[in-house]
């Protein structure tokens, strides 16, 4: 491969120093000349009309300025592509526990709560229904009732809790289990599970003096937001400006914006800044958990272990509203999540995407993908445990070998691409010790997969400054996983200045440019194809200006060290000389669109050892080893905590995470109640990594961001079948289950 003297290189990343000394500041520390907090009136019911609501006591409270209800806003309803959530729900119904009726603005937070609690609201109560099975049944009660009726809605032949029902087929299903000697069945099934991130949703918002409304939230996708936004409001795009902030984690779970846009109609109300920030227990109860899911599986196999068939139902309980969960189609592609390193001739994937009043879920680091992955990886293992084959040789029986170049379930292109999982997972079993001597009580599970990544829009560029000032501009704001730094990386390597000197600033979506946002491990890849660009470009003018100024042949000028070479005597002279010269900042730009860009995908296998308690259930997770097959590693600091830390969340899902509802209600609401690994749960990690030429852009990357927290879940629950015999299905797998399971001795494979 290509050596570089800084790409490829472990760089620490260059907002790390300010967010641990605690000079970074988030949008939860803004404030404002005579600002007011916002806080939102939830409802109590799961499903219910409104028939009155009281606010006179409120407002007439010392300290309180303003209340907004649904009547102010009727019909305003807020999405990313099904527009379904309606900015306060007071004119229409409430769906969930948690929905939003009115909101307060007043002089503090205290105020604005006790104002809150004195706003009367007289309720007509509905049916309601949570289970997403329960949901999809014909005699169920309408949760959305004018479905048709919204923007992007998916049309439907008759009136459904089901707004997206897909089925996808390969082959021929009857035929393949025909052809089959055993046919083996399995249940699978995920619980809602929090992002946890450090920062909850918050904002401050004003309009200023030219009528444009200026925010700073915590958002992942501050310029696709700003699209729906200015629709939901009625702005033009170009006044609805989404100031650069730090964002303190998302994971997915950070794109709502309905919550700015009452601020703004609070800020239209008063003529003030309005703050707001969300605590954890609206956060627990309001906001968008990834989905839980429910999967059946039924695959075909022949007793030499060939799959002659794979058919999949699954459901998705969507929540209350599908207004920020990820696109409608997520659930088809899920469901070939689990079949993507696999040839199986014959295919049936049915998918459902359900209302239910619930919780709305939302985006969570590879959404379906990790419910899907879960169930696909435990069946292989339940299938190779039920014909008596090793669950690696049952793998590596129905691989694709080669090139991808059989008739595949999506439309990728990945034809050109060599396909890398055997090395992947001969790596794994000799790194992990997979078949190493073992300790009663102790197990071993892997699970292997592909994943993609999207691509879509993105800017960046490069100024030098006449006083040596070096700055870099991106479209995609960093939430934390080292962006801005890879930018800096690649305009180092390629202008040949110190990493250090440039400085990197996202622009605010008021400077016009576009970009998908983070998520779809899209940020390295794309951030580093658009700096590489932009700096190619600020290299031809730097040439272009040597030539002009000093007489010399452009094609034989070169750049070296911060430096223009040229001359017979090979003068340099410094870059920032020549913008004195040229009396302005010498910049390039670039820019990248490739649409969704799944050209090329990284292969991954993970093996985890645990420890299980016969006597009580208990799970240890002892060890955990993963090998990613991938292009270039731009920062193999930054890619190694990409991975532990997709890792880590994984761990969460498979052992502990889960959000409690009781009758739509979520009833452990906050970090005491919710759990999530801590520092003791953290397994011995080895982490490794296999480079290839193959991939995107001059330094051929590919996305990393989602695939490794896929695993965990599979291989765990592998793994603790290995351990004492018994499977586990229904995440999360605590010890009460286990305990269960080994007292009756369900046998392997069924929950």
């Amino acid at each position: 491969m290509n050596s570089y003297e800084v790409v490829g290189k472990s760089i620490i990343r260059n907002d790390g120093a300010d967010k641990i000394l605690g000079r970074a500041q988030y949008s939860v520390d803004l404030i404002a000349p005579n600002y007011l907090w916002c806080v939102f009136v939830r409802s109590p019911y799961a499903h219910a009309k409104i028939k009155s609501i009281d606010y006179a006591d409120a407002l007439a409270m010392d300290g309180v300025e303003a209340v907004l209800t649904g009547q102010d806003v009727e019909g305003l309803r807020g999405g990313n592509i099904i527009v379904d959530e309606p900015l306060l729900s007071s004119w229409d119904r409430v769906r969930f526990i948690g929905d939003k009726i009115a909101a307060v603005a007043a002089v503090d937070r205290d105020t604005a709560v006790r104002a809150s609690n004195m706003i009367n609201v007289e309720y007509e109560q509905l049916p309601a229904v949570f289970d997403p099975v329960e949901a999809s049944l014909d005699s169920a009660t309408l949760i959305h009732p004018d479905y048709s009726e919204y923007r992007n809605a998916i049309p439907q032949e008759t009136p459904s809790n089901v707004y997206h029902h897909v089925i996808d087929e390969k082959g021929d299903i009857k035929n393949g289990f025909e052809l089959a000697d055993v046919i083996i069945e399995g249940s699978y099934s995920t619980e809602r599970v929090h992002q946890a991130y450090l920062e909850p949703h918050s904002s401050l918002v004003y309009i200023d003096d030219e009528s444009r409304l200026q925010i700073w939230c915590s958002n992942q996708a501050p310029t696709a937001r700003r699209v729906h936004l200015a629709r939901m409001v009625g702005l033009e795009r170009s006044d609805v400006v989404i100031n650069p902030i730090n964002i303190g984690g998302s994971y997915g779970g950070k794109l709502d914006v309905t919550g700015v846009a009452v601020s703004y109609f609070l800020s239209k109300k008063t003529g003030k800044p309005i703050k707001f920030v969300m605590d954890y227990q609206e956060e627990f109860s309001a906001m968008n958990p990834r989905h839980p899911s429910i999967f059946k599986i039924k695959a075909g196999v022949k007793l030499d272990g060939t799959i002659t068939a794979w058919e999949v139902s699954s459901y998705f309980a969507s929540g209350g509203y599908a207004a920020y969960a990820p696109s409608p189609p997520f659930g088809e592609m899920s469901g070939r999540s689990a079949l993507d390193v696999y040839n199986i001739p014959n295919v049936k994937i049915e998918s459902r995407q359900v209302y239910t009043n619930t919780v709305p879920c939302g985006y969570f680091r590879a959404p379906g993908s990790t419910q899907a992955v879960f169930a696909g990886e435990s069946h292989i293992d339940v299938i190779a445990r039920s014909i008596n084959m090793d669950p690696i040789d049952f793998r590596r029986k129905n691989m694709i070998f080669g090139n991808r170049n059989i008739d595949k379930l999506d439309d990728a292109n990945l034809d050109t691409q060599p396909i890398l999982m055997n090395e992947v997972i001969d790596m794994a079993l000799k790194e992990s010790g997979y078949y190493g001597p073992k300790n009663t009580g102790v197990g071993r599970g892997i699970a292997i997969t592909e994943h993609g990544q999207i691509g879509f829009e993105g800017h960046a560029a490069v100024h030098i400054y006449p006083d040596g000032r070096v700055l870099a501009n991106m479209s995609t704001f960093d939430p934390g996983m080292g962006t801005a730094t890879i930018l800096a990386q690649v305009l180092s390597e390629e202008l040949g200045l110190p990493v250090e000197q440039i400085e990197v600033k996202p622009w605010n979506t008021g400077d016009g440019f576009r970009d998908q946002g983070v998520g779809g491990s899209r940020g390295a890849r794309v951030t580093s194809i658009a700096g590489y660009e932009a700096a190619q470009n600020a290299k031809t003018k730097l040439k272009r200006l040597a030539a002009e100024f000093y007489g010399w042949d452009e094609d034989s000028i070169g750049i070296e060290g911060g430096d223009v070479i040229g001359g017979d005597q090979k003068r340099k002279v410094p870059f920032f000389e020549l913008a004195n010269m040229a009396g302005e900042p010498i910049t390039g730009e670039g820019h990248i669109d490739e649409g969704r860009g799944n050209q090329f995908v990284s292969y991954a296998a993970h093996v985890a050892e645990v420890l299980v308690d016969n006597e009580t259930g208990q799970v240890t997770l002892q060890k955990y080893c993963s090998v990613q097959e991938t292009g270039r590693v731009l920062n193999p600091i930054g890619f190694e905590g990409q991975i532990e830390g997709g890792i880590l969340q994984g761990i969460g899902q498979a052992l502990m995470e889960d959000m409690n509802i009781d009758q739509g209600r979520v009833i452990n609401p906050s970090f005491s109640e919710y759990k999530i690994p801590v520092v003791t749960d953290i397994p011995e990690f080895k982490s490794f990594i296999l480079e290839s030429e193959q991939g995107h852009g001059p330094y051929n990357v590919r996305g990393i961001g989602e695939g490794a927290i896929t695993m965990p879940c599979p291989a765990i629950m592998n793994a603790i079948q290995d351990a004492c015999g018994v499977r586990v299905g229904d995440l999360p797998a605590t010890s009460e289950k286990i305990y269960k399971k080994l007292r009756t001795q369900i046998p392997s494979g069924l929950s």
